[in-house]
C-alpha cells in the first residue's frame, strides 16, 4: 500500500475502491510534542498550531517570549497539510498563493521556496452539466472566456467602476463605511437575481457563473454573502483572469507543509504540545490565564491567543464570559462550506475543467498535473459522501463517461470536529456586523485566525496576516504589565 510511513496523521483518508480504505494520511507535518512543565506560566499561550498559531509563535519567540503552541490535531498545518502517495504529492486543504499576496509570498520568499501551476484552471476542455444535471455539454474555454469575463463585470459592477467604490482598498474592507453596509446585506443570489435579464438567451453562461459563485461560497447562494465575493474581486484587481491566477492557479513545489515546517523550525524555544483540544479558558482575578485541556490538564499564561476556526470556537468555554457581541458572532459562525478532494485517474486526460450549478454534488473540478491524471473537486453542502468510491466515481462520470478512477484522497473538512468547514465565507451582513467584533482583543485574551483576516480571508495569507497582526498586539500588551515570578 501506498501510506507506509511512521509520518501519519490521524487525518484524511485513501480510498482505492474495493474496499480498501486507509484512514489517515502520510505528512511530514507531524513532529513531536515538547516536554512540558505544567507549573511554568507562559508569556503567551497559543491555540492552534495553524499558520496564524506558527506565525504569532515565531515572531513572539524573537521577542524572547516564553511561548507554548498547543494544538488539538497531532500535526502542523491546521487547514493544510501536504501528503505524499505514490511519490505524488497532493493539497488536503489550503493550497494556492499568489506574489500578490504580500504574506505568504514574504513567507516563501524568506525560506526560499518555489511555485508550480494547477495547468487546468486555463484548461481548453470545458464540460458544462446544466438542466439540474441532466445534459452536458463540451464547450471551449478559449470561445467562453470572453463572456465569462463580461459577465463577471456585470455580477461584480455595483455603485460603478467595477466595484472599487465599494472595495477600493480590499485590505481595508470597510473602508467605505456606508456604501459597504449597503452591500453587504445581499445575498449571492440576491445579487444574481438583480442583473438576471442580463443572461436572457445566455444559458451556458448562467450556467456557468452559477456553479462558480456556488463553488466560492460552497453552499446555496442565498446563504453566502454578496460582499464576500466582491472581497475576492477587489483582492483580484477587479479583473476575472487575474482573479483566477491569484486564487487557484499557483501552489508551493514544496507543499504547504514545507512552509509550515520551515516556520516551526524557525521558532526559538518554543514548546508544542500536540493532539490536545482545549476545554475552557478562564481570566484568573489577577488577570492572567488558565486553560483546562480535555484531558484535564491546566496551562498556566499570562496571555493566549486563540486561532480556532470560527465554527468551531463556540465549542470553547470562555469564564468569565465573553463580551456579548464578541459571542454572538462566535455563536453564529460563518458559511460552513463544502469540501475538497482529489481524484487519481488510471488514464490521462489532459488539462480540463468542468462546472456544474447548485445542486450538483460537484461543482467544480479540475486537472492539477500536466497529463491530467490528478483531478481536484469541490463539492457543496453534504450531498456526496467523499468516502464512498463508487458515489464519486458515479459522479465525475456524468462529466467524464469513459473515466477510472484509481483512488479518492481527501480529508472531510466539513465535517471535522475541529475545523467546522473549508475555507471562510461570511453570510449576508456578517461582515459589517462581525469583522470587528471578532478582531477586538479581551486582554489576556487575544483573537486571531484566517477566518477573522481584513484581506485574503480564508487563504493561508489571512491567516500569515492575522498571525503577524496580533503577535505586535500581544507583544504591546505584555510589555505594558508587571508580573511577579
Amino acid at each position: 500500500m501506498a501510506n507506509t510511513s511512521n509520518n501519519r496523521t490521524q487525518d484524511g483518508f485513501v480510498h482505492y475502491g474495493n474496499n480498501q480504505f486507509e484512514a489517515g494520511l502520510n505528512t511530514e507535518a507531524t513532529v513531536k510534542s515538547s516536554t512540558i512543565d505544567f507549573q511554568r506560566v507562559f508569556d503567551v499561550i497559543i491555540v492552534g498550531a495553524g499558520f496564524t498559531g506558527l506565525i504569532a509563535a515565531r515572531e513572539l519567540s524573537r521577542q524572547n517570549r516564553n511561548v507554548l503552541l498547543v494544538e488539538a490535531r497531532d500535526r502542523l498545518g491546521g487547514r493544510t497539510f501536504t501528503t505524499k502517495i505514490n511519490n505524488e504529492k497532493y493539497e488536503i486543504g489550503g493550497t494556492w498563493i499568489h506574489w500578490s499576496q504580500p504574506h505568504v509570498w514574504t513567507e516563501t520568499t524568506r525560506y526560499g521556496l518555489s511555485i508550480s501551476e494547477t495547468k487546468g484552471v486555463e484548461a481548453d476542455q470545458l464540460s458544462v452539466l446544466t438542466e439540474n444535471g441532466t445534459k452536458l455539454k463540451s464547450l471551449s474555454m478559449n470561445k467562453l472566456l470572453p463572456d465569462i469575463c463580461d459577465a463577471m463585470n456585470k455580477y461584480s459592477d455595483v455603485y460603478g467602476a467595477l466595484g472599487r467604490t465599494v472595495l477600493p482598498l480590499p485590505h481595508d474592507p470597510l473602508a467605505s463605511g456606508d456604501i459597504v453596509r449597503q452591500y453587504d446585506q445581499l445575498s449571492m443570489q440576491d445579487r444574481l437575481d438583480q442583473i438576471k435579464d442580463y443572461f436572457v438567451d445566455k444559458e451556458d453562461l448562467y450556467e456557468f457563473m452559477y456553479a462558480y459563485i456556488s463553488m466560492n461560497s460552497q453552499g446555496q447562494l442565498n446563504e453566502g454573502g454578496f460582499i464576500d465575493h466582491l472581497r475576492w474581486w477587489a483582492l483580484g484587481d477587479f479583473e476575472t483572469l487575474r482573479l483566477f491566477d491569484k486564487s487557484s492557479r499557483f501552489k508551493i513545489v514544496q507543499g504547504s507543509t514545507g512552509l509550515a515546517k520551515a516556520i516551526w523550525n524557525d521558532c526559538q524555544n518554543v514548546k508544542l504540545l500536540l493532539s490536545t483540544p482545549i476545554k475552557s479558558v478562564r481570566r484568573t482575578n489577577d488577570n492572567q490565564i488558565r486553560i483546562l485541556t480535555e484531558n484535564g490538564q491546566e496551562l498556566l499564561g499570562r496571555s493566549t491567543i486563540i486561532t480556532i476556526p470560527l465554527n468551531t470556537l463556540r465549542q470553547t468555554e470562555f469564564i468569565p464570559a465573553l463580551k456579548v457581541e464578541k459571542q454572538r458572532a462566535i455563536n453564529e459562525g460563518q458559511c460552513r462550506g463544502g469540501n475538497k478532494f482529489a481524484v487519481k485517474l488510471k488514464e490521462p486526460i489532459g488539462n480540463w475543467t468542468c462546472y456544474a450549478p447548485y445542486p450538483s454534488p460537484i461543482t467544480m473540478a479540475f486537472t492539477d498535473d500536466e497529463e491530467g491524471t490528478i483531478i481536484i473537486a469541490f463539492g457543496v453542502d453534504d450531498l456526496l459522501d467523499i468516502k464512498d468510491f463508487d458515489a464519486v466515481e458515479r459522479e465525475f462520470k456524468r462529466f467524464l463517461p469513459d473515466i477510472k478512477i484509481d483512488y479518492v484522497v481527501a480529508h472531510d473538512w466539513r465535517n471535522d470536529s475541529f475545523a467546522g468547514g473549508t475555507w471562510g465565507w461570511y453570510r449576508p451582513g456578517q461582515m459589517t456586523s462581525s469583522l470587528l467584533v471578532l478582531q477586538e482583543h479581551e486582554p489576556p485574551i487575544f483573537f486571531a485566525s484566517s477566518d477573522s483576516a481584513n484581506g485574503w480571508r480564508g487563504f493561508i495569507d489571512g491567516a500569515i496576516e492575522s498571525g503577524l497582526t496580533n503577535s505586535r498586539h500581544v507583544e504591546q500588551y505584555l510589555r505594558t504589565q508587571s508580573f511577579s515570578n
